[in-house]
This record gives C-alpha cells, structure tokens and sequence, in this order.
C-alpha cells in the first residue's frame, strides 16, 4: 500500500475519532444548558453538526474505496472538496470553543450547578479536539494537491481516479511524458513503409538479375 493511501486512512480515522469526541462534548453542553441560565455556546452547534456530517460521510467513503473502484465519493476532486469542507467545521468549532474558553477561563469555578461547571471545563478539550482535527483533514487535503499539481505539471492528470488507482506510487513522471508518447505514438501510426533498394544499385534502377536462359 502506497503511503498516501496510509496517510489518507489515518486522516480520516482521526478525523472520525475527534469527531465522535465533539459530538459527546457538544450533545453534552446542548443538553445541561438548555434548561439554564447560561447561554448555550455556539460551538456546541457547530461540534454536533461537525460530527453528524462526518459520521454520514467519513466511513462510507472509507468502505467504499475498499470495495470498490472507480466510485463517484473516491475521486480526488470529490475528496479534495469535502474533506477540505469538513476540516473547515472543525476549524471553526475548535476557534468558537477557544474563544469562549479565553472568556472564562478564570471564572469556570464559580459556575453552578456542578453540570454547568463541567460544560465550561469542557470548552478547552472540545477548542483541542477540533484543532486537531482541522488539521489532520487538511494536511491530507493538502499534501494530495500538492502531489497533484505536480503531476499535472509533467502531463499526468489524475483528479477524476481515486488516490490507489492515480499511480503515485509510481513517482513525478518526466515532463511532457504523456505529451511525447501520444505524439510519438501518432507519427508511427501514420508512418508509411518505404523500401529502400539494396546497396550498390544505382538509386532509381531496378536490380540486375541473371537470366535463367543461355545467352547466344
């Protein structure tokens, strides 16, 4: 297995793994300040909906490319999109929980009931979680269109197959590789055979044959 396959499979089981920490967290905040005086956070919202999205997506995207090849979901361009989508949730799921972990950092002991007191502890881990999530997805997303851009560089177009059928594994093709081939392969093609006459014939005079009859 190529080693963006390896990279691809542990970016989105640790996408998937921050994500299920985010929906606890969230559907933890949502649930016990609901019915308080606090205001609900908006970074509980946006942890479960990064988490329900993920958990629709991730594994079925996973489970698909092993089974199959050639599935719409396993295009790079599709992967490129979505993942990068999903690394933009986190991204900002981690950035409101540390915003509001940075406003009441200090003042979490004072909160009441103890539930409520948990809920802002819990702020800092869902601000971690979502960090690190965002940036698993995306230095995936990113080093695949780097290897991309390169590839499109030396002829080698890629963004409709799945990363195991790309042929990464392969190495940066040399430049204008595919170009050169194809003409190459055109100019054989219309190639037409030319008989050249034998050495020492004078050139444009057919070959002297003995006569198989007596000479008189």
């Amino acid at each position: 297995m190529f080693w963006l396959q390896i990279f691809r499979f542990v970016a989105l089981g640790w996408g998937l793994f921050c994500s299920l920490l985010l929906l606890g967290l969230g559907a933890h905040a949502l649930s016990v300040l609901v019915n308080s005086n606090v205001p609900t956070p908006a970074w509980a919202g946006l942890a479960v909906a990064t988490a329900v999205l993920s958990f629709v997506t991730l594994p079925p995207m996973l489970v698909i490319d092993l089974l199959r090849t050639g599935a719409f979901s396993s295009m790079i361009v599709v992967e490129l999109a979505w993942l990068s989508f999903i690394g933009l949730l986190c991204l900002a799921t981690g950035g409101a929980a540390a915003e509001n972990a940075a406003d009441f950092w200090v003042t979490c002991g004072t909160w009441t009931p103890a539930s409520a007191r948990s809920v802002c502890s819990e702020t800092s881990a869902a601000a971690a979680f979502g960090f690190l999530g965002w940036l698993a997805l995306w230095g995936y997303t990113i080093t695949l269109l780097v290897l991309l851009i390169l590839h499109a560089n030396r002829g080698h177009y890629v963004w409709r197959m799945s990363v195991k059928e790309a042929g990464f594994e392969n190495g940066i093709p040399p430049a204008g590789g595919e170009a050169k081939a194809h003409e190459a392969a055109s100019l054989n093609a219309a190639q037409v055979p030319y008989a050249y006459p034998p050495s020492g014939t004078p050139y444009g005079q057919p070959a002297a044959h003995p006569s198989p009859y007596p000479q008189v």
